[in-house]
């Protein structure tokens, strides 16, 4: 609730300026869903999810770009569980026994300054790479520069604070760097994008450090990744490169994703496969054309996801793979749905075997409205799990 009222004394305090200019957004949720993948009985529940956005503009040149989540978290009755082990809030409030009013909390800051072509900005970010493929729907405390030239190139670096150690000692931090161009040519049939980035932790301490509990400190990345059109296909083809880590990613570790796609006008056909070789990288955000597998934002993650391709942080054992085919048709201008099918090979330990299955899915959508949208997905796999996952969810925009 603090977040809040905080956010409406600064709408406040920018509405006294005459000058200055203020748009507003949002997005809600609300989900029922079930996942069988934790015992005999699953589990089941609904969750929702309520995000409140303000970009307010003094001038021209400066944005204030601000947004607060209202609530996040699972339906629990009238007693909202307290967020540490145990205990039990005020029984009939929306109080989690912390004062904070179930989940309130910021979901981006940035004071971002553009003139010129060169855009600056600072603050808490929402960070999204071209496809998802690297980064998907992060937050990063960040300073970044961006030059976009007149012929759409555009060359960026960020500086991220991944991880504040102690205070007191300003060698446990974990930082990060990127240098990133993006470009296109033939008349912006193809686009394309080289992202680099480097970690450092240079005193590195499990107890201060820690980001995720894994030791970043060395570890090299490059990225590079096309989109275009060719013979009347839609193609995108992703890569991932990490190197040169103390502790994870010491090695080589590749990560590669193709789709391509084909508009039929009466149905549209996409086959991709993703790929990865000694734990490379993929973000669990990415669209694997299945609703159980990835396709799950780090900053607002899917209730149904049960697999992941892509996070075996360097591990010599974790190749892993997902080979889809999805047919989707929009069957009036407010209803459509999705069918599709594949194979996937899935790590699960260093000391166990790779689980492999078969994968299905389906989802439809329905547009009540401009701004109302109910949406269905359903995801099985056959093999060596027999587990699924579905969920119906009503999304609102504005």
């Amino acid at each position: 609730m603090k977040t809040l009222l905080c956010l409406l004394v600064v709408l406040f305090a920018f509405n006294t300026h005459a000058e200055t200019k203020l748009t507003y957004s949002g997005d809600a949720y609300v989900r029922g869903y079930f996942k069988n993948s934790s015992g005999p009985s699953g589990n089941q529940g609904f969750n929702q999810f309520f995000r409140f956005n303000v970009n307010a503009k003094p001038d021209e040149n400066l944005s204030i770009k601000v947004g607060a989540i209202l609530s996040s978290n699972t339906w629990e009755g009238d007693n909202h569980k307290s967020i540490s082990a145990g205990g039990t809030a005020i029984g009939g409030t929306n109080d989690d026994g912390f004062s904070n009013d179930n989940v309130t909390r910021l979901d981006h800051a940035v004071i971002e300054y553009s003139k010129n072509n060169w855009i600056t900005s600072v603050g808490r970010h929402a960070v999204t790479t071209p496809g998802s493929f690297l980064t998907s729907d992060d937050r990063r405390d960040r300073i970044q520069v961006i030059k976009i030239r007149d012929n759409y190139d555009a060359i960026a670096f960020a500086y991220d604070k991944r991880a504040e150690g102690s205070l007191t000692d300003g060698r446990d931090d974990l930082d990060m760097y990127s240098l990133n161009y993006y470009g296109a040519f033939s008349e912006m049939t193809y686009k394309y994008a080289l992202q680099t980035g480097y970690w450092s932790a240079k005193k590195y301490n499990a107890l201060t450090s820690g980001f995720n509990s894994v030791n970043l400190d060395g570890v090299k990345q490059v990225s590079p990744q096309i989109e275009g059109k060719l013979a009347g296909v839609d193609f995108n083809f992703y890569y991932t490169l990490l190197f040169g880590g103390t502790a994870v990613y010491k090695d080589e570790h590749h990560a590669a994703a193709l789709r391509l796609a084909k508009d039929l006008e009466v149905l549209k056909i996409e086959v991709q496969s993703m790929v990865t070789r000694d734990g490379g990288l993929i973000a669990s955000g990415f669209d694997s054309l299945s609703s159980i597998v990835n396709s799950s934002p780090d900053h607002n993650q899917s209730s149904i996801k049960l697999k992941t391709v892509g996070f075996g942080l360097g591990a010599k054992q974790a190749d892993e793979s997902l080979h889809m085919l999805r047919l989707s048709r929009a069957f009036t201008t407010d209803f459509s749905a999705t069918i599709g099918g594949g194979y996937g090979e899935f790590y699960n330990t260093a000391t166990t075997p790779k689980r492999k299955n078969t994968v299905a899915d389906a989802t439809a959508k329905y547009n009540i409205s401009q701004y109302l949208i109910l949406t269905a997905a359903y995801g099985r796999f056959f093999g060596d799990d027999e587990d699924h996952a579905g969920s119906l969810t009503l999304k609102a925009v504005f």
